[in-house]
């Protein structure tokens, strides 16, 4: 890859963001459609996030993928955002910024992947956690099921999250196993199970069979929890279809150009054993 001043700058923004695949993914795709850009990972600390992603924008990044804990702070930073919370942010012509969020859409991409049939089977959901992502997949699943109640160790959190859908529920984090017993669909959304961080006991032993359990941590790929669900019989979903289809929905938005999926996960699993 050959960089010159000509080259644009798009990046993945978190903290921590050591661990992302992001960068083998989007450069991947660059170098498919022979695009002069590079795509890099930056880690954000600041007290002031919001401003501090507008002046990395000013800056010259062309484009960036916002993760935890972020995601609220990148709808702030944008000049328009069409949510919330916000997982991309576009540079435009004029210098103004634009935050969208591919959560949504890359989670029901993935979903569709290693549950074909869910339509039909998934009436009650269940999702951990209460930030970005889950807020995402909520919005995401919501015309399609009868309800989706979110479990967050800050109940107040989960009654904010749940109040912006027309059959959101929120549930108390010692009310997990109840939840449990009663989803098609069970979501992790929060870090628990990433590398260096804690991980928990899942009450799989009382879901019913032919439950759904996705876990949307990717690092590492066999997560407690997708260990966990999977013996027990469950289907069990990783992470790394959701990266792959949300980093696919931004790169058209920068681009305008549909990147290969299909090649993508070979790639991801290549880089996770090196």
């Amino acid at each position: 890859m050959s960089i010159s001043s000509a080259t644009r700058l798009f990046a993945v923004i978190g903290d921590p963001v050591r661990h992302s695949l992001s960068p083998v993914l989007h450069n991947a795709w660059i170098a498919d459609a022979s695009l002069d850009a590079v795509y890099v990972a930056l880690r954000l600390q600041s007290s002031n996030p919001a401003a501090s992603l507008r002046e990395l924008m000013r800056f010259g990044v062309a484009g960036a993928n916002v993760t935890v804990p972020f995601k609220a702070a990148a709808a702030e930073a944008a000049d328009r955002s069409e949510s919330e919370s916000a997982n991309v942010l576009r540079l435009e012509d004029d210098g103004s910024v634009s935050a969208f969020n591919t959560d949504g859409l890359g989670f029901l991409d993935a979903l569709g992947e290693g549950a074909p049939d869910w339509r039909l089977r998934v009436r009650r959901v269940v999702v951990i956690g209460a930030g970005g992502a889950a807020g995402g997949v909520g919005r995401a699943l919501s015309p399609y099921v009868d309800s989706i109640t979110f479990v967050n160790r800050t109940f107040d959190r989960s009654q904010r999250l749940a109040s912006t859908l027309r059959n959101g529920r929120a549930a108390r984090w010692d009310d997990m196993e109840r939840c449990f017993g009663a989803a098609d669909l069970i979501v992790q959304t929060t870090t628990l199970g990433m590398t260096s961080a804690p991980s928990h006991d899942w009450p799989f032993q009382v879901c019913k069979a032919g439950a759904i359990a996705f876990d949307v941590v990717y690092r590492p790929l066999l997560t407690p929890f997708f260990v966990s669900a999977r013996e027990r019989g469950l289907i069990s979903i990783d992470g790394l279809g959701m990266l792959i289809h949300q980093g696919a929905r931004a790169f058209e938005l920068w681009f305008g150009v549909q990147p290969d999926t299909t090649r993508a996960r070979a790639r991801l699993l290549e880089a996770i054993a090196e």
